[in-house]
Order: C-alpha cells, then sequence, then structure tokens
C-alpha cells in the first residue's frame, strides 16, 4: 500500500464499510496496514482503536485512542476512551474522558448518559439524575436515556414520574426491551399482573411472566409460561430481565439446571464485575486464637434474616471469633436493629459505597471468612462478593441454592438434608454441613398470648389447615391438593396469608373449580412476628408449598407447636421443611409424592388425638431439640467455620465437602 493520500482514504473507506457491516476482524487487517503506513492518519488510528475495543482488546484499544486524542483531540475520540476506560473498570479515567468529550460538544448526550451510568454505579442519584436530564435536553428522542431516568426515578421512589418517563423511552424505541421490562415489573410491584404479564410478554422475557402470573395466582396458560420461560433462557440473552430464585418455583426444574441458570445469570448480569481484579487483601492474620469473621446482608432489621439469625449473632463467643458486620439495609429502628445495636460487634454501613469501595472497605479489616446471607434475593450487591474481598466467601441462609458461579462463593453452608453429600455436584460451592440443620432458629423469639378463633375469623369448632407462605409459591397442583383436603375433611378451612385482591380472588375463583366454597378460605393479614407467632396457636396443621417449600415460615410453624406436612424434592428450596422436621424430630411428616403428601395430611385432620400427640412433642422440642437450641447451634456453626478455614489453609488441598458431625 503506497502513501498516496487519495490511495490511504479509499483503503479507509473500504475498512469504514466492513466495520459497519460488523466484519471487524477484516476492518481490523486494512486498518492495522493503513496505521503502519500513515501513523498520524488520525481517522485511521481512532477506527482502529474503536474496532479493538469491540473486539474486546481494550488495552490496544487505549493506546490507539489516546494517540488519536494527541494527534487530534475530539469530543467522539474522548468518548470512545471513556467507552473503553469503562470496559477496563477506570470508572475514574473513564469520567475524565466523558467530561473532556462535553467539553469539545457540550451536547454530546452519550457522553451525558455514561456519565449518568458512572453515578447510578456509585449510588449517586442526584447526579445520575442529572446528567440523564443533560443527555436528553441535548437529544430530546434519546431512548436510552430516558430508560435510564426511568430507572433512578424508580429506585427513588418517584414511581408515577419513572412510569412517564419509561413510557417515552418505549416511544422513541418501541425496540428498547428494558424499558419495557422495567416499566412492567413495576406495574407487578402495584398488584397490576396481567399488565405486567402482557408486557413481559411482549418482549418474550418469559421468565418474568410467570412470576408476575405465580404472584397474581393467574394459573392459566402458566404451563405454557414455565415452557416458555425455560427454552427462552437457551436461546435468548434474557439474564439481564430476571434473578434465578423467581424460576425456583417452576415445576420440574433440576437442580443442575438451577445451578447452571445462576452461572449464566452471574455471567451475564455480573460480567463487568467478575472481569476486575479482585481487591487486594491485607496480610493474612494468624488464626489461632481468633477467626474473623463478616456477615454481609441488606436485611439487619425486622426481616425473615433476622428473625433467624439475631440468636445466632448474640452468642457468637467473642473471644475467639471477631465478628463484623457489613450492612446495605435500609436504614429503620425497630426491635432488631435494637437487638443489634447493644451486642458488642460493629456495623459498617456500605450502603452509600460503590461496589468497589465497599469491597475495599471489606478488605481492610482482613477478614478470613465473608458469610453472604444474600446470595440472588431480592436487593443483592453480588458484585461486593465478586471482587472477593476476604480469602474465603461462604454462601449462607438467603438463598436456597446454588449460585453457579465459582467466584462469588467457596462454600455453601447446609445439613445432610437440604444438601447431602450425594448431590455436591448441583452445586458450584463445596458443601459445608451442619450436623443437625443448617438453618439457626432464635430461641428468645416472643409468642403473643393466643387470639380467639372469632378474633381471627376462623370457625371454633373446624380443622384449620394453614399455609402461610407467599402466593407465588402456590402451584395449581399444590392448590388442587388442598382443595381435596377440604372436601373430604368437611368440617375444615383453609387459612392463608392476604394478598392484594387480584390474588386473592383468583384463589377463591381456583376453589370454585375445584368445588369448594370459597367462604371457606380464610385470609389472615399479615402481623407482627410476635402476634403472628401467638393466632399460628389456632392452627391445627401446616401444609407445606412444592417445589419451593416453607422456610422461616415452616420453622414459624413449628415454633407456634403447628405440625406441618412436606412434600420431599430434589432442589435445595424443596428440602428446607424436611431438614427442619428432621432437626426436631418428626421425620415421620416429610413425604415424597402427591398421593403421599396428601393422604398423611388426610389421615393426621381425621386423627385429632395424633395432632395433640404432635404439638405436644413439638412443645416440648423446644427445650430438648437441636432445632431450637441456639447456643448449640452457635457453638457448631463456629466449628465450621474453623474446619472451613482449616482446609483453605492446608496446602494443595482439594476443596472437599466438610461433614460436621454433632458433639
Amino acid at each position: 500500500m503506497k502513501s498516496n493520500p487519495q490511495i490511504l482514504n479509499q483503503k479507509y473507506q473500504e475498512a469504514l464499510a466492513l466495520y459497519n457491516k460488523g466484519e471487524y476482524l477484516k476492518a481490523e487487517g486494512i486498518l492495522r496496514q493503513l496505521v503502519q503506513r500513515a501513523p498520524r492518519f488520525v481517522d485511521a488510528v481512532h477506527l482502529l482503536g474503536v474496532v479493538y475495543y469491540l473486539l474486546n482488546r481494550h488495552t490496544e484499544a487505549e493506546s490507539l485512542v489516546r494517540k488519536a486524542i494527541v494527534i487530534k483531540p475530539t469530543s467522539e475520540c474522548y468518548f470512545n476512551l471513556g467507552l473503553i476506560y469503562r470496559e477496563l473498570n477506570k470508572d475514574a479515567e473513564a469520567e475524565t474522558a466523558f467530561l473532556n468529550a462535553i467539553k469539545l460538544d457540550p451536547r454530546h448526550a452519550k457522553a451525558a448518559n455514561n456519565l449518568g451510568n458512572i453515578e447510578l454505579g456509585k449510588k449517586n442519584y442526584v447526579k445520575a439524575e442529572h446528567y440523564y436530564d443533560v443527555a436528553i435536553a441535548s437529544a430530546p428522542k434519546y431512548a436510552l436515556a430516558y430508560k435510564n431516568l426511568g430507572l433512578v426515578l424508580r429506585d427513588t421512589n418517584q414511581e408515577e414520574k419513572a412510569k412517564q418517563i419509561l413510557q417515552k423511552a418505549i416511544q422513541f424505541d418501541p425496540n428498547l426491551a428494558e424499558s419495557y421490562s422495567i416499566l412492567a415489573g413495576m406495574h407487578e410491584k402495584d398488584g397490576e399482573f396481567q399488565s405486567a404479564i402482557d408486557m413481559f410478554k411482549k418482549i418474550g422475557n418469559y421468565c418474568s411472566a410467570q412470576r408476575a402470573a405465580r404472584r397474581g395466582a393467574i394459573w392459566d396458560g402458566l404451563e405454557e409460561l414455565d415452557k416458555a420461560a425455560l427454552q427462552s433462557l437457551t436461546d435468548s440473552r434474557e439474564y439481564n430481565f430476571f434473578e434465578p430464585w423467581s424460576l425456583l418455583n417452576i415445576p420440574g426444574l433440576t437442580p443442575i439446571q438451577h445451578r447452571d441458570i445462576g452461572h449464566m445469570f452471574a455471567q451475564f448480569k455480573l460480567k463487568s464485575a467478575l472481569q476486575r481484579t479482585p481487591v487486594p487483601l491485607a496480610p493474612t492474620l494468624p488464626a489461632d486464637n481468633v477467626l474473623r469473621i463478616g456477615y454481609l446482608s441488606s436485611d439487619f432489621y425486622n426481616h425473615a434474616t433476622m428473625h433467624l439469625l439475631s440468636g445466632i449473632l448474640e452468642k457468637h463467643n467473642t473471644d475467639n471469633f471477631f465478628i463484623r458486620l457489613y450492612s446495605y439495609s435500609p436504614h429503620k429502628n425497630d426491635t432488631y436493629t435494637e437487638r443489634l445495636a447493644a451486642l458488642n460487634i460493629e456495623i459498617i454501613d456500605l450502603s452509600n459505597m460503590s461496589d468497589s469501595a465497599a469491597a475495599k472497605t471489606i478488605a481492610q479489616d482482613n477478614l478470613h471468612l465473608l458469610v453472604d446471607l444474600k446470595g440472588f434475593t431480592q436487593n443483592t450487591r453480588l458484585e461486593i462478593a465478586t471482587l472477593r474481598p476476604a480469602p474465603v466467601i461462604v454462601s449462607w441462609l438467603g438463598y436456597p441454592g446454588s449460585l453457579g458461579e465459582p467466584r462469588l462463593a467457596d462454600y455453601i453452608i447446609g445439613d445432610p438434608v437440604v444438601t447431602p453429600v450425594e448431590h455436591a455436584e448441583h452445586f458450584s460451592e463445596t458443601l459445608a454441613l451442619m450436623p443437625h440443620c443448617y438453618q439457626p432458629n432464635d430461641d428468645r423469639k416472643k409468642i403473643a398470648p393466643r387470639p380467639s378463633r372469632a378474633d381471627q375469623n376462623l370457625p371454633e369448632e373446624a380443622f384449620v389447615f394453614c399455609s402461610f407462605n407467599q402466593i407465588m409459591k402456590y402451584t395449581p397442583e399444590t392448590f388442587a391438593l388442598w382443595c381435596k383436603l377440604l372436601h373430604n375433611v368437611p368440617n375444615s378451612v383453609l387459612w392463608l396469608l392476604s394478598s392484594s385482591s387480584v390474588p386473592m380472588d383468583n384463589l377463591r375463583a381456583e376453589a370454585v373449580k375445584n368445588g369448594i366454597d370459597p367462604q371457606r378460605l380464610i385470609f389472615a393479614n399479615s402481623l407482627p412476628l410476635e402476634q403472628h407467632l401467638g393466632r399460628l396457636q389456632l392452627a391445627d396443621l401446616a401444609l407445606d408449598t412444592y417445589p419451593v417449600g416453607s422456610h422461616t415460615t415452616a420453622s414459624d410453624a413449628l415454633w407456634a407447636g403447628v405440625p406441618l406436612v412436606t412434600r420431599l424434592g430434589s432442589l435445595f428450596a424443596s428440602r428446607v421443611a424436611a431438614s427442619l422436621l428432621t432437626a426436631v424430630g418428626l421425620p415421620e411428616l416429610v413425604t415424597e409424592t402427591n398421593e403421599d403428601y396428601y393422604q398423611l395430611a388426610l389421615s393426621l385432620a381425621n386423627d385429632l388425638a395424633r395432632i395433640q400427640q404432635l404439638k405436644d412433642k413439638l412443645a416440648a422440642s423446644k427445650t430438648t431439640s437441636p432445632l431450637f437450641n441456639t447456643e448449640q447451634f452457635t457453638r457448631d456453626l463456629e466449628r465450621l467455620y474453623r474446619a472451613i478455614w482449616q482446609q483453605h489453609c492446608e496446602e494443595n488441598a482439594e476443596r472437599n465437602p466438610i461433614v460436621l458431625q454433632s458433639e
């Protein structure tokens, strides 16, 4: 290739045409030759940098675009340099580059939008909103900026304004699927389930559509939604629009599928964090005397996690264990935050820190183990764990299953029932088994006095079945079994947790389809835990859901003295109640098929003497069962932490399942 300007420009146009067609490797070959021949041909240098960026060769891309800026600084060069820095996880440098782009072109909407994204990542919502407004002012039909602004408004509780902005995003770009997904999620949150389903289906987001259908107890067409959801995971980049926990309710989902879904979700949703270098760790302190443990969560307040965990935190041996809590919880004052405040345990507030700053803060504390209490549950910030702020990360309590991505957790705490050793392949994490049950219980949990049945709108002489699980855990098959029980136990009612009008009306209609008077469904309002446990004592028999069973709901029932019938499945989430019943000494209430589940519940409903025997046994278990021995659970948990650390420290040791024996 000669250095004739006309020939150089002709070759550049040829490369540009290939670039525009997405043939980046072919374009790269031509541009590389151009740059060798004409090192100051700024358009070629810049375009080659962009091509390297698109080929994920980010270091080379940075070098070339910086060279182009030296030759001739333009807003577009600075903008593309900012994009490259974002991929290199150099947000400070990216911010400078985008600001330089705006200096040269004050109406550079894309640069302003990306500045908003940086501020959003730092939880600086006011600044993020400002930059999105700037982007929209510069480009009034810029759909992506409207979508991002809608996200900020939603997350700052400006919901009506968010809906209006998201509608504009859809108006200006009907193909921007995330706008539909965010708006549909808001409809779902507001109880507008059919609108949410329709909008999710419009963009092919069947994973979220089945979740909304379950929350609304809209079961017509649910089987088709389930099939489409599972199929979509192999056919599309669906992972940006759902959380793996929402798929647990789909019948037939295998543990291996669930593990692999978690892995794919993490690879997509946490792509940027997974590409970052882990934060540097301080030199590890000796663990001979004091093992340093951190707990990471957004639920350190009146939440199901704290209902279970409070007693453990109070009973930790702080002479031998350094305990610190890392919280991105909402700021609340309640009984549980007061209990935490009374402890000699420091709580580090991460809520206003970026994920990187949070990880660096944790890393400075020289932990041995960081225990993530969230997993893929709502409001999680798994990016923090992705940056590996401790030598060992343990997944426990919040998420009933594997995260699928090895970088997120090294171990998962289970027990011989929820995670038997023969299920090890179901998990990307190494199993660490407690001797009795993985779920802690707080033996200080108070139970209010038992109210009268009349106070709770329950018939005085009826046999009361109950299930205080979220409605999204119900399935048509399980609900049909409950209706069959009502049919064959004539003087009986089914006591459920109330929800919005749509799912309750749908359940009443479903009862009619099954030949049951809807008056026999009695819905109870949410109450504070102490009062809820008091009223639970009015129930005769608790009925578990399937395939996602009761977790805290089950231990609440057992603590209140109500026997529970469950069905064992293959998923972690299908085995929790079985673990609780085994630990409390009632393994005979665990079944393995729908028919056995139904027959056991029916036989118990027709044997009040047996029900009373079970209640008596549960009453005695409060002082005799390992399930409710908070002190012993804490000592076992501490032994398990030491066993995990010991295995970590063994040179060239494989991470084998750890099975803790009872003492």
